[in-house]
C-alpha cells in the first residue's frame, strides 16, 4: 500500500470510529455520513480485498434510508443498529489492514 493509501485508510478508520460513536446522536438529516460512505466506496474500489463489498453497500443503504426516508422510530433504531454493526465490521477490517502494515 502506498503512502496515500495508508493515509486514506487511517482517515477512513478515524471516520468509521467517529460515525459509529455518534450515529445515535446525529440528526437524521446530516450529510456527513453520506460523505463518509462516498470515501468508503472509493476505498472499496481503489483497494480490492480490504473491505467486504456487501457490508459496505448494506451500510450505504442504511445511511440512505436514514437520510432520505421518513420511517417509524422503531425502524430507524433497527436500521441504526444494522449500520453500526456494519461500521464495526468495516473498522475491524481497516484496523487489520493497518496492523499488517505496522508489522
Amino acid at each position: 500500500m502506498s503512502n496515500i493509501g495508508f493515509v486514506f485508510t487511517v482517515a477512513l478508520l478515524a471516520g468509521t470510529v467517529w460515525l459509529a460513536a455518534t450515529r445515535f446522536r446525529l440528526r437524521l438529516e446530516n450529510n456527513w455520513p453520506l460523505l463518509y460512505y462516498f470515501g468508503a466506496v472509493v476505498h472499496l474500489n481503489a483497494y480490492t480485498g480490504v473491505l467486504n463489498a456487501y457490508v459496505v453497500y448494506v451500510a450505504v443503504i442504511c445511511a440512505l434510508l436514514l437520510r432520505f426516508e421518513f420511517l417509524n422510530e422503531r425502524v430507524v433504531t433497527l436500521v441504526r443498529f444494522i449500520e453500526v454493526g456494519c461500521l464495526l465490521n468495516l473498522g475491524w477490517s481497516l484496523f487489520g489492514v493497518l496492523w499488517k502494515e505496522f508489522r
